[in-house]
């Protein structure tokens, strides 16, 4: 709010005006009370006075020869000048102390109405000024509390929107008192500002409503799990917790603590299928190794031929074991961030013709042709070199594994076209292909788009994850183009290194 002092800000001495602000009617009755309560007493006094002297002088004037004229005159004379000053003295003491009362008193009017650091100062050296030292007193250490107070409430509430959960705090009617960012961003409450409302009108989950109204009318904590129809929608984990210092004492509202569970669902869902992949995937290998094993010991092995047949498939399904492993052990390293990779300057040239040397004899075996495009020189890749030999391996093979006899699988290397500090290695083949609907999910674990095939030619499932994974731990990202039918490019974009 504006002319608010921010929590922590000393608060400016703001002394009370010497006319206390007040009316003028107020004032005037203020004032007439106090003459009147010196002058009536004193007025009276002075009249009596000469009265009784009168009275006195009256019964002794016979016998004193006075005249009773002039005396009379005197004592009414004597009366009048006494009513004279005794007004004259009242009307100074009623201005002297309506005055600062009047202060004291407009004083304690704006500091009840919640003005801080306010100061009186009275000149004379009397009560009324031992007073007002109190008063000052008084608003410094309420001032004092008052800064303290909201500096602790500033930071509580910056404490409570930095929370990754979304607290709401209601009072005995389900009003809103309290609710962080988080709690809005969660529940997609449809104001900013929704505090006042009734719980209710702001949010329609039937399970939600339930939960608080078990916590706020039964002084029971309830907690619910549920899917939040939002967007996008959520997993939310919810606990309402009744405000109250036992099982008997008034209920004075609820705290809700909502959970974003959504990423843990996720997990717990990725971890199901990565046990159930992985169980698949050694089931089969196993499976084929015990059939093979059992059917050589049936008396298959006296047959040379079979024996031969036999025995290469139990080799081939151990080496699908070995390698499947392999790969296990080397997703799980990264992923816990225990790979440890030693980024330097790589040579892109070198490490395509590399690459390509190390595939060439399963290339020829299968009918296909690798080839570099030649890359200008200097270009050079900042990145482990086992991971960058990996990256290109994984993705080579995979290029020759799903192509055809008399295809090509084609290695470039380019300065990436929106930035001069990347370098983008592609790889290119004339092979099968991929469905587009396919594309989002082949960097997924253990996912095939054709399993039979990837059975047959030996591969695990984990080659692209395991490459994903490398480049992103190296500040880099990897995407796939296809067409069903007519080849893949797989695009890897890296950090490009200072010449050499």
């Amino acid at each position: 709010m504006a002319g608010e002092p921010l929590p922590g800000e000393k608060l400016p001495e703001r002394a009370i005006p010497r006319d206390g602000g007040d009316s003028a009617p107020r004032q005037e009755k203020r004032r007439a009370r106090i003459f009147r309560r010196v002058f009536v007493p004193f007025s009276i006094a002075w009249i009596s006075l000469p009265l009784a002297t009168g009275l006195v002088l009256w019964w002794l004037l016979p016998d004193s020869g006075l005249e009773p004229l002039p005396v009379f005159l005197a004592l009414v004379l004597v009366a009048l000048l006494g009513v004279a000053l005794t007004a004259w003295l009242a009307s100074r003491i009623a201005m002297a102390i309506a005055q600062p009362l009047r202060r004291l008193v407009r004083f304690a009017e704006r500091t009840g109405q919640g003005e801080t650091g306010l100061t009186i100062h009275l000149e004379n050296d009397s009560e009324l000024s031992v007073l007002g030292r109190a008063f000052n007193r008084m608003s410094e250490r309420l001032a004092r509390q008052i800064e303290q107070i909201d500096r602790e409430t500033a930071q509580l509430k910056a404490i409570l929107d930095s929370m990754v959960e979304g607290v709401i705090a209601l009072d005995a009617n389900e009003r809103l008192l309290f609710v962080n960012e988080r709690a809005i961003r969660l529940l997609d409450l449809p104001t900013a500002n929704p505090a006042g409302r009734r719980f209710w009108e702001l949010v329609r989950v039937r399970e939600l409503l339930d939960a608080v109204s078990q916590a706020v009318g039964r002084n029971e904590a309830a907690t619910c799990e549920l899917d939040w129809p939002g967007s996008p929608a959520r997993s939310l984990n919810i606990h309402a917790t009744p405000l109250g210092s036992g099982p008997t004492s008034q209920i004075r509202g609820a705290v809700v603590v909502v959970h974003d569970t959504t990423e843990l669902k996720k997990l717990e869902n990725l971890r199901r299928d990565f046990v159930a992949n992985v169980s698949h995937e050694l089931k089969t290998p196993l499976a084929v190794i015990r059939l093979c094993a059992e059917t050589l010991e049936g008396g298959a092995d006296d047959d040379p031929s079979a024996r031969t047949k036999f025995l290469t498939q139990i080799i081939q399904q151990s080496e699908r074991l070995s390698f499947l492993i392999v790969d296990l052990l080397s997703i799980a390293r990264i992923e816990a961030g225990r790979e440890s990779l030693r980024p330097q300057a790589v040579d892109s040239a070198e490490a395509l013709e590399d690459c390509v040397a190390r595939n060439q004899d399963q290339a020829t075996r299968v009918g296909v042709s690798l080839k570099v495009i030649p890359v200008e020189e200097d270009l050079w890749i900042w990145m482990d070199e086992e991971a960058l030999t990996q990256v290109l391996d994984n993705l080579v093979a995979n290029a020759i594994r799903y192509n055809h006899s008399g295809g090509a699988v084609t290695l470039a290397a380019k300065v990436a076209k929106d930035s001069e500090g990347f370098v983008c290695v592609e790889v290119a083949d004339t092979g099968i292909g991929i469905p587009e609907s396919d594309l989002p999910r082949v960097f997924e674990r253990f996912f095939r788009v054709e399993k039979a095939r990837s059975r047959d030619l030996g591969g695990t499932g984990l080659g692209l994850s395991i490459v994903k994974h490398l480049v992103t731990a190296s500040q880099g990202t990897i995407t796939a183009k296809s067409e069903l039918g007519r080849g893949s490019v797989f695009t890897v974009r890296l950090p490009r290194a200072k010449n050499q």
